[in-house]
């Protein structure tokens, strides 16, 4: 018996007409179907199933093998073909072409760790298989995630390599379920998620000539440029810390300006890097903050920091983060700022004033931020976000959902010495929701980036900036800069040895811009300098931005001009 594709009806034709938001989401989502349908292999699931309701398409499994072959859309493909965008027929046939060289070691520990497990779950939504092979109507359908399990390792473990043709070939059910009715809703939603962004990105282009407008007239030539590096020589040191009572060590790299003891006291600023991530990320801020008289202090968090991935990769643990790292990593900078008092007794001769430090933390990093300067952990938000209607276009969940495997209760993770938090693409909504983030009053600096695919600003950031009630927070929107930038081509080609090699570092222009806001916002709001919040304005994102990469700056954003802005993405 010949392989065959069984239907569903549709209630509407679709027709799909998305241009590039995150192109490698959308492309998944778009191509999940042609690639399903276009790459069966003698040994693939018996039958696929289309979700549809009232358009009736039977194709033969030879005219899905030639399409895939020479593209060539015979009669029975062509009613189905109307469902996708012609133009874009070849980058369709690409991407299910398309060979992702991750090693098999890597799969197998994504998938098989917590987020990997959630991932699955959100995936399976889609793929499904039905208990009920032999009946076309295929009335009961399962969740995919266990099937999607064994697929992506069989692939990954062929010398063919992960593919989608692979994935399809090593399904191990006799029927493979595609709920297009969850694929449309995603399409539908990435559609909603680029225009909102689009949106979204020139109303706050508006309100920040709107800002510039009403602001005192600043001439910028004529004050210092705080891109360039300042006067100060610094020196650099490794410390290593020992938290007996939670049997956690982590070194700590700090960096100290060269200031004489007869002069000011030195401000104190601590950066919290992302997960995976490690001190060197943030060197460029580190150095430039020591060059204007901060002492920078980069602590690595044991259990979310690089070293630990590694030991996540090689198999030496379960998960990519220890879950107890909501709690851990605030406190390892609570206990690094003890023993700063204690070195600086006898060691820094008094001059760090740690009475009032400046946190900036980027994506989990960021949450540290948070929760260090009040905001605490929202168990309710995090039942409801993570539930079965989770967002799926939201990545960040797969990390945020997490806290769920703490004790609910109230944490106390707020450290009164903490002045003003600059955060750049912060992990926050669910893991707060408006009740935690609300309960911030210290200042707040807010980076943004237009293309982030991992905390989305329609989904992520947005809604949150609205909820603090800080009457000092700035946001500010770099366009074309994204969250991490990964080297998806080295992968494509395998031209990596390591993970580190595929990320590549944040054009020079975008530093300049967390460089510059990042010292004027430390100087005004925690070396207490006023004269420096005159870069804190819309003018002077203005002045210093530039093409492809323009800023906005905004200071006053509210629920309601959000609501009216973001008309189909999320709201809390």
């Amino acid at each position: 018996m010949k392989n065959k594709v069984f239907p569903v009806k549709q209630t509407n034709k679709r027709k799909s007409n998305y241009s590039t938001f995150n192109q490698w989401l959308k492309s998944l989502s778009l191509s999940i179907i042609p690639a399903l349908l276009t790459a069966l292999p003698v040994n693939a699931a018996q039958q696929i199933s289309l979700g549809h309701k009232d358009l009736n398409i039977l194709i033969p499994v030879s005219a899905l093998e030639n399409y895939a072959k020479t593209g060539e859309i015979s009669y029975e493909l062509a009613s189905y073909m109307l469902l996708l965008e012609a133009e874009k027929e070849d980058k369709y046939r690409d991407l299910l072409q398309n060979r992702y060289n991750f090693p098999p070691q890597i799969v197998s520990q994504f998938i098989n760790s917590p987020m990997g497990e959630l991932f699955l779950k959100n995936l399976g939504k889609v793929i499904k298989t039905s208990s009920n092979s032999e009946n076309e109507n295929l009335t009961t359908v399962e969740n995919g995630a266990e099937e999607i399990r064994t697929a992506l390792l069989k692939a990954a473990n062929d010398p063919e390599g992960l593919t989608i043709i692979n994935f399809i070939r090593h399904f191990p059910r006799n029927t493979m379920w595609l709920d297009t009715k969850e694929v449309f809703a995603v399409t539908d939603k990435i559609a909603a998620v680029q225009e909102d962004t689009k949106t979204f990105i020139e109303t706050v282009a508006n309100l920040t000539q709107t800002e510039a407008y009403k602001e005192e007239k600043v001439d910028f030539s004529r004050l210092p440029d705080i891109r360039k590096k300042g006067k100060y020589n610094f020196s650099k040191q490794q410390i290593i810390l020992q938290d007996e009572g939670r049997d956690r060590n982590f070194s700590v790299q700090l960096y100290l300006p060269n200031i004489s003891s007869a002069e000011i006291s030195i401000p104190v600023v601590v950066i919290s890097h992302g997960l995976g991530s490690n001190g060197v990320n943030f060197e460029s801020l580190a150095k430039h903050l020591a060059s204007y008289g901060f002492a920078v202090a980069l602590p690595q968090h044991p259990g979310s920091d690089y070293e630990y991935i590694q030991k996540f990769l090689a198999g030496k643990t379960k998960d990519m983060f220890h879950g107890n790292e909501f709690i851990d990593r605030p406190l390892d900078i609570s206990f690094l700022l003890n023993q700063l008092e204690q070195l600086n007794q006898y060691q820094f001769h008094n001059q760090l004033n740690l009475k009032k430090v400046g946190i900036f933390g980027h994506s989990f990093g960021a949450y540290t931020a948070f929760a260090l300067a009040g905001a605490e952990i929202n168990f309710q938000q995090l039942k409801q976000d993570c539930g079965p209607q989770m967002e799926v276009l939201n990545m960040s969940l797969l990390l945020q959902c997490r806290a769920l495997e703490l004790k609910p209760q109230k944490y106390n993770l707020k450290d009164d010495r903490i002045g003003g938090i600059f955060v750049l693409d912060p992990v926050n909504s669910s893991l707060f929701g408006k009740a935690g983030l609300s309960q911030i009053e210290l200042p707040v600096l807010w980076g943004s980036a237009s293309e982030d695919k991992i905390t989305p600003i329609v989904l992520e950031q947005a809604n949150s900036f609205t909820w603090l009630t800080t009457p000092d927070k700035y946001l500010v929107l770099t366009e074309g800069a994204d969250h991490i930038n990964i080297d998806f081509e080295a992968i494509r080609e395998n031209s990596f040895t390591s993970l580190a090699e595929l990320i590549q570092p944040d054009p020079d222009v975008v530093n300049g811009y967390a460089n510059a806001f990042g010292l004027a916002f430390f100087q005004t709001h925690v070396a207490d300098r006023p004269e420096y919040s005159s870069y804190l304005q819309a003018s002077y994102a203005q002045t210093i931005g530039e093409k492809p990469f323009n800023l906005s700056f905004v200071r006053s954003l509210s629920e309601t001009q959000l609501s009216k802005t973001l008309k189909q993405a999320r709201k809390n």
